[in-house]
């Protein structure tokens, strides 16, 4: 049963009035106002009224919304998101097995559907507290939805940004390697540098076994510059749908890290120093320090500050750990159980927003997912989670050049 995630903020309470307590409106002497000054407001009270009354009437999926999704919405039907991928029949992924739009509400009905999140704070409590109904079923947020975007749209996001950089251990590995399949289109093999597998390794390491097996895992891209760079060859050739945005991954287990990250995040950061662009940071360490609470807060600070040395725009992500799989060994039930990872996802979560970080849990996303070892899991979770990282990256303000 998935837990219930912490909301991010209490919703403020309006002060009561308790009779024989006034308050402090109340010993404010009152202007007199005529019958007519009185009458003309309560009519354009009425007026207003009456406005929002249409206004509330119309089609709830067309109404723009103070803080929306960067990315302009189709209501084009889509059967399934992951049909012209390679690898779509060979690996058995279909967008239908990850993912349950919202139904549009008709004219003369209702629908029990959830409305897509409008802002931020919506969106990541709804992906950090949703659910499954059921093992493996889709997941489904709580309170509201998230779109999935067509590869097009990904690519949309990410001409916003100068850049956008990976930072975590092992499970955001695999998280960016599902993000790389998203943007090759390519579920079989595009989270390895295949140009580097060896005769045999090309169908040993399609679709799930690029995660699973350490074989293929090791082969994992890291960059987009290695995909630009050495994807010309022959009959394997998987490229970006799009380029123009440079992506990494900073691999880490612990804090501090080594000075060459730091130095290829100061790369990164210094590349195009007037940009006023940002740089988004999904950053996320768990399982490879052992849950340890004070190197995640440690890690946090050591990457905020080199951000900050820069002076950019670099927005951060947390991202929380996975939840353990039923194959999780006993000897490590009692630190790295479903306990100590829910204690360890909230409490982190808690230290990131004290840090102005915003916190993406993943326990409810894969408590009811199918895993190979009970830590990792393959790529239909994987898919989502790097959808809702690109989602995410949809919310993220610009600022623009005016």
């Amino acid at each position: 049963m998935a837990y219930p995630f912490p909301r991010f903020a209490s919703t403020p309470q309006t002060p009561q009035y308790i009779q024989g307590i006034e308050s402090p409106s109340t010993n404010i002497p009152r202007s007199p106002k005529s019958r007519s000054s009185l009458s003309q407001k309560r009519f354009v009270a009425l007026v207003f009224f009456v406005i929002a009354i249409l206004l509330w009437s119309i089609d709830p999926f067309s109404r723009p919304s103070k803080e929306t999704d960067k990315i302009p919405f189709s209501h084009d039907d889509i059967d399934d998101y992951l049909v012209h991928f390679q690898g779509y029949q060979d690996c058995g992924v279909t967008s239908s097995c990850l993912y349950t739009p919202p139904t549009k509400p008709s004219h003369h009905g209702k629908t029990s559907s959830l409305p897509y999140c409008r802002n931020r704070a919506t969106l990541l409590e709804a992906l950090s507290g949703g659910g499954r109904h059921g093992f493996d079923t889709p997941f489904v947020p709580a309170g509201c939805h998230y779109r999935w975007y067509t590869t097009a749209e990904i690519c949309m996001i990410l001409d916003r940004f100068d850049a956008v950089v990976f930072v975590g251990d092992s499970m955001l590995q695999n998280v960016y390697s599902a993000f790389n399949m998203l943007l090759r289109e390519n579920v079989a093999l595009g989270g390895l540098k295949q140009w580097n597998l060896k005769d045999g390794e090309h169908s040993s390491c399609h679709c799930d076994n690029q995660i699973m097996r350490p074989e293929c895992s090791g082969q994992s891209i890291t960059s987009s510059a290695e995909v630009r760079e050495n994807d010309g060859g022959s009959g394997h050739r998987s490229p970006y749908y799009c380029e123009r945005t440079p992506h990494i991954f900073l691999p880490i287990s612990g804090s501090p890290d080594s000075s060459s990250l730091h130095s290829a995040f100061s790369n990164i950061l210094s590349a195009s120093p007037d940009s006023y662009k940002p740089v988004p940071v999904i950053h996320s360490l768990s399982l490879s320090t052992s849950l340890s609470w004070s190197l995640a807060t440690a890690s946090m600070d050591e990457w905020l500050s080199l951000a900050d040395v820069s002076a950019r725009n670099v927005p951060f992500l947390w991202v929380g750990p996975t939840a353990a799989g039923h194959l999780k060994p006993p000897g490590l039930i009692l630190s790295q159980g479903n306990n100590a990872l829910w204690h360890y996802t909230v409490e982190i979560a808690k230290e990131a927003r004290a840090r102005e970080i915003d916190a993406l849990g993943m326990y409810n996303l894969t408590l009811q997912a199918s895993s190979w070892d009970g830590s990792g899991y393959g790529i239909r979770v994987g898919l989502v989670q790097a959808m809702m990282a690109s989602r995410c990256l949809g919310f993220v303000p610009v600022v623009t050049r005016g």
